[in-house]
């Protein structure tokens, strides 16, 4: 038997009502996305903030264009941290981006560019990762990280390495080189 075409008022009568139960279906999932669990929702976003907190005697002072607190969490762009603590030590660090956790007062910058100052002397840094771990006090650097110490004409560079800012120790967990300069004008 040969198959029987279908009129064309069938053939539009049929595709208008696929159009409208879809455009329907599309309809009822947009209102019903509240119901949706993994859905990840920041419980704030706020843009240009400067917020100044005291850690364990330290006098923190953070900026950001925007920032989204969500989970005890705080997840900023282009963030600026500033440490600075009674003995004089001050900690400045300029990253693309980072976290903040509330609960531990730990820090996550990355790609970090910054200074680090104390009654000896200062030196910059340079590193992909840059951790904060409050109870320590101490900051882990990774992917790359380069110390320069101006005063000693000195450049270190690595894959990781620490600093322990209670005990001014600094030190590279991997190979690392060394270029030291005897010339004052090489620095």
């Amino acid at each position: 038997m040969p198959a029987r075409k279908l009129p064309r008022k069938t053939l539009c009568l049929l595709a208008a009502l696929i159009a409208v139960a879809a455009g329907a279906y599309f309809l009822w999932r947009d209102l019903h996305l509240s119901s949706i669990k993994n859905v990840p929702i920041p419980d704030v976003v706020v843009e240009n903030i400067e917020l100044e907190r005291k850690i364990d005697g330290k006098k923190w002072k953070l900026l950001s264009p925007r920032v989204e607190h969500k989970d005890n969490m705080v997840y900023g762009d282009s963030m600026d941290v500033t440490i600075s603590d009674p003995a004089g030590k001050e900690t400045q660090i300029y990253a693309a981006k980072g976290v903040f956790s509330r609960h531990t007062n730990d820090v996550t910058l990355r790609d970090a560019v910054g200074t680090m100052k104390e009654a000896d002397g200062a030196y910059d840094l340079e590193s992909g990762v840059a951790k904060y771990d409050s109870k320590s006090g101490i900051w882990y650097f990774s992917d790359g990280v380069t110390f320069k110490l101006t005063e000693n004409n000195m450049v270190i560079r690595g894959k990781s390495g620490y600093y322990d800012s209670e005990k001014g120790v600094c030190r590279m967990t991997e190979r690392g080189t060394i270029t030291w300069s005897t010339d004052t004008e090489k620095r």
